[in-house]
């Protein structure tokens, strides 16, 4: 990388938007609330009050209902039954606070509730879940309250949300979210909604830019993803450089190789165009194992995006390569499976199929290179936008399977 390369993309329109993003000041920030947990409690109870001056009745809490049905393996709840609730009637409160039969006093973050449904959120910003002693943590001591007190016909829903894709509950009877779900499934289809008026949209602006602030070195959520494809599109070469030449620096902090001065000037940026890219390119920062949540083939399939046997198809320098969703059963996930031109699965010695794949990028990769190996072509491909370019059958890019979910 040459000085006029590092220059070209620091100097680049797409590069000053993000920079001004990330330096902008918001309301959270002002009156030093940038991760209260309270915080985010309340303004989470506001978003998905129907009758919040947000103005989007219940579309925010069918949104978060729908991603509910899609990450719990055993959802109690269909779409059909959602639509049919009188989710208008739906009260919400943060900090519920009740006593357990042993005397404890314990907060419900945040308390949705009317005569069909109750919404039950514990809401982990910083810390763990307080076990106060005991072997069973809030979680279990929420549920058992909600549980006793319920009345008959509610159907009760069990959320933990945290910033943390690792963080569980340790009641196995909530489903986790993270924030950077919340984000891409809930606030940013409200910010896109065309009847939000203008405060509205103000507010969950200001708390999305809030989102990207660090939490234990990472942000809870990205939500500049778009502008920082658009700058990798335009300047993968030198970011590759970039990513490569600090990852490998014992010491990048006082290394005088240009790209290492060039990334610890403009660290978060960068750190923040590399997470909101996939999983192959790159997913993390080039000094941190933390990997971005991304939306899975399981995701897909349990969304009824998919089904078991979806054919997929890529065309890539006139080439064309196939591919076939396969659900696991027994595993409960779905993959992707690669097949051959004659749209056959492969299979290694033993017999056994192979070629399963999480993430469409790297099907794609791995596609490409070994059609080039067999046809003794030298240069093999390093990066791919993998969801752009599968397509189903139908002609449906698996990118748009996923912005529609």
């Amino acid at each position: 990388m040459t000085i006029e390369q590092a220059e070209s993309l620091i100097s680049s329109k797409y590069f000053q938007q993000l920079k001004y993003f990330q330096e902008k000041t918001n309301v959270f920030t002002v009156v030093g609330q940038t991760h209260t947990e309270h915080w985010h409690s309340s303004f989470m109870g506001w978003l998905l009050d129907p009758n919040s001056s947000l103005c989007l009745g219940h579309y925010p809490l069918v949104r978060l209902l729908s991603l509910y049905m899609i990450k719990s393996e055993h959802a109690d709840l269909s779409l059909k039954e959602v639509f049919e609730m009188h989710l208008d009637t739906m009260h919400f409160e943060t900090e519920k606070t009740f006593f357990t039969a042993d005397g404890k006093k314990r907060s419900i973050d945040v308390y949705g509730e009317s005569n069909e449904l109750i919404l039950v959120i514990e809401n982990k910003v910083k810390a763990r879940e307080n076990m106060n002693g005991t072997t069973v943590g809030q979680t279990k001591d929420y549920r058992d309250y909600v549980e006793t007190h319920k009345q008959s016909g509610q159907k009760v829903i069990y959320l933990f949300i945290t910033p943390d894709p690792k963080q569980k509950p340790y009641d196995k009877n909530y489903v986790k979210i993270t924030y950077q779900e919340f984000y891409d499934y809930v606030i940013a289809k409200c910010i896109e909604h065309p009847q939000i008026h203008k405060e509205g949209l103000y507010l969950l602006e200001q708390y999305a830019n809030n989102l990207r602030e660090p939490v234990h070195g990472s942000p809870m959520a990205l939500v500049n993803t778009v502008l920082c494809n658009d700058i990798y599109d335009s300047y993968s070469d030198i970011l590759d450089e970039i990513f490569h030449d600090v990852e490998k620096s014992t010491d990048y902090l006082n290394d005088d190789t240009l790209s290492c001065i060039v990334y610890k000037h403009y660290q978060s940026i960068f750190d923040e165009i590399y997470l909101s890219l996939d999983e192959k390119h790159y997913g993390k920062t080039p000094k941190s194992k933390i990997q971005r949540k991304f939306v899975s083939f399981t995701d897909l399939y349990r969304a009824k995006k998919i089904q078991n046997g979806t054919e997929f198809i890529m065309e890539y320098d006139g080439v064309y390569f196939y591919a076939i969703a396969e659900y696991d059963s027994e595993a409960k996930e779905c993959y992707m499976l690669l097949l051959d031109e004659n749209k056959r699965p492969y299979y290694n010695q033993k017999g056994e199929k192979i070629g399963f794949y999480k993430a469409s990028s790297q099907a794609g990769l791995d596609a490409i290179n070994l059609y080039r190996k067999r046809h003794q072509i030298d240069k093999k491909i390093t990066t791919l936008n993998g969801p752009a370019y599968w397509k189903t059958k139908e002609g449906v890019p698996i990118k748009t399977l996923i912005d529609s979910l």
